[in-house]
């Protein structure tokens, strides 16, 4: 499936189920771990000239002039960012009700996706392309959709993945994680996104073993 598929598949599960606050006008491209990835990033993490509203109408208009940190990381590795997914409203909400399109579970319309990551979860589900999301939690945001749409979710430990150009909940609880449908993708990302950042100064400075085991403590280094 090419970028242009993709797209047009992302807009026709949209009008359906109200996944996606934002959809990328066109998508590019490049070479990477993550060629052939399709990226889909919650509404609170910053994308460079790409509408963040964090599900709310107070910010309608924002598009921020840098990158958070693990987009950056993304597009290094060749991940195109296809939108960016509805969420409660600046994440205040378990069921992403609370928010101006309520996304539709996946498997029954009725019912809710769960949230605050409530899109990410359904388009993890309902994509077709390979896929993988970028959400964020600050108390269950992405086990919680992720069990309602019967995907696989990841929340980091507290600080081992850098929260630079997010637009924080409450900054001594939110993690950035993922949603994919297997557990590879899942550590794909995960190894991509992790590491320390002396953008922010909540990110552990810690060395891991491929096994994502913590090898040693290095020495703290002040931004």
């Amino acid at each position: 499936m090419n970028s242009k598929e993709v797209l047009k598949e992302c807009e026709s599960i949209n009008k359906e189920y109200n996944y996606f606050n934002t959809i990328s006008p066109e998508i590019k491209e490049s070479s990477g771990k993550l060629k052939g990835y399709y990226i889909s990033v919650k509404d609170c993490i910053c994308v460079k000239d790409m509408e963040t509203t964090s599900g709310s109408e107070i910010l309608k208009g924002y598009k921020p002039i840098f990158n958070a940190t693990i987009i950056d990381k993304i597009i290094k590795e060749g991940g195109s960012i296809i939108g960016k997914t509805t969420q409660d409203e600046f994440g205040f909400g378990s069921f992403n009700v609370n928010t101006k399109n309520i996304p539709k579970n996946p498997f029954d319309k009725t019912r809710t996706c769960g949230g605050s990551s409530g899109g990410a979860a359904g388009i993890t589900q309902k994509a077709s392309f390979k896929h993988i999301a970028i959400a964020e939690s600050t108390g269950g945001s992405i086990a919680c959709p992720a069990s309602f749409c019967g995907v696989i979710g990841l929340t980091p430990t507290y600080g081992l993945v850098s929260r630079y150009g997010l637009l924080d909940y409450a900054n001594s609880l939110d993690k950035i994680g993922i949603m994919a449908k297997n557990i590879k993708d899942i550590e794909l990302m995960f190894n991509i996104i992790k590491g320390h950042d002396k953008k922010d100064s909540t990110s552990l400075n810690l060395e891991l073993s491929k096994d994502n085991k913590i090898k040693s403590r290095k020495k703290c280094v002040r931004a």
